[in-house]
């Protein structure tokens, strides 16, 4: 298949609203289901699949983009219609839901994941991006009990926490668990050969000792392992202790990681034209943040299966 079939989701849906987008169903005039209220997630239990379906609500309408050479079909949800429609291009960064076209399932086995490789969801960034949250914080919009017993019960599948890669591996057969499995019960990791993170920014002191360690990891994201945070499992919350200019301007990684403040600006590159991946002491790390375009250039998991 071509490489860089198409740049980037985002763009492609934002002039498809413009030029008027095909839609192949309208939505019904009930109301939209409600959510799943929250998701257990305790080790070995992890269920990607859940997470999508609870995240994504089912009422979605599928886009028929008039291009042959894409592979997956694209869902907007309720929540993205009107953003597209309104051309709100800085908002039009979560819920949009891809699977597959039928015609391709034999790139199934060309693109499926190695033996032995396993992704880890970054649920607790997904939280630290909820409102209020971590980022109400950073933007002096609220004091520090928005850093505080921040709840990571309900994860979600947003441009913050790798949702397009997310779908992506999960269409692909990649095993996945969860940054709450491997702080539960670190030695899980002993399990795989490799270890693939998203945008696992925020991770307890035990979980960055667990994914350190490992001989041989694949950052897919720029920025994973970059603030410090302590969870409480009773309530199912977590709270900010050190990184991200917290609780001193000059702390930038709050674990004082050396191989991430080594790619840390890549995370500012969405275009990810020049991809590669950077080989350091344990592991490879993607040069970009590949949320908007992995989909359309499928020789990153190609690339991923060579470590």
């Amino acid at each position: 298949m071509p490489s860089k079939i198409l740049y980037g989701i985002i763009s492609t849906v934002i002039f498809l609203g413009i030029i008027g987008v095909l839609v192949s169903s309208n939505f019904s005039n009930e109301p939209a289901p409600s959510l799943t209220p929250s998701i257990e997630i305790s080790p070995y239990e992890f269920d990607v699949q859940e997470l999508i379906d609870s995240s994504l609500t089912q009422q979605t309408l599928l886009v028929e983009i008039k291009d042959k050479k894409l592979l997956f079909d694209f869902y907007l949800t309720p929540k993205d219609y009107p953003r597209i429609v309104e051309e709100k291009k800085d908002q039009l960064l979560d819920e949009v839901r891809i699977e597959l076209k039928s015609e391709h399932s034999e790139l199934l086995d060309v693109y499926g994941p190695s033996v032995g490789s396993v992704v880890i969801y970054p649920t607790f960034t997904s939280a630290a991006y909820s409102e209020p949250g971590f980022y109400t914080f950073f933007r002096d919009e609220c004091d520090e009990s928005c850093i505080t017993d921040v709840s990571f019960a309900n994860p979600s599948l947003g441009f913050t926490s790798s949702g397009i890669a997310t779908q992506l591996l999960h269409l692909f057969d990649y095993d996945f668990i969860s940054d709450v499995d491997v702080d539960k019960n670190p030695q899980i990791l002993q399990k795989y050969d490799k270890l693939i993170l998203l945008h696992n920014e925020y991770v307890t002191q035990k979980m960055f000792d667990a994914v350190t360690s490992h001989p041989n990891i694949v950052y897919l994201y720029p920025n994973a392992l970059y603030a410090e945070i302590d969870v409480n499992y009773e309530d199912n919350t977590m709270t900010l202790i050190r990184g991200h200019n917290y609780p001193e301007p000059q702390i930038k990684n709050g674990f004082d990681y050396e191989v991430e403040e080594r790619f840390h600006d890549y995370e500012y590159d969405t275009d990810c034209i020049d991809w590669e991946f950077i080989e350091f002491e344990n592991g490879h790390a993607l040069n970009c943040y590949p949320d908007l375009m992995i989909h359309t250039d499928l020789d990153i998991l190609l690339k991923m299966k060579e470590f």
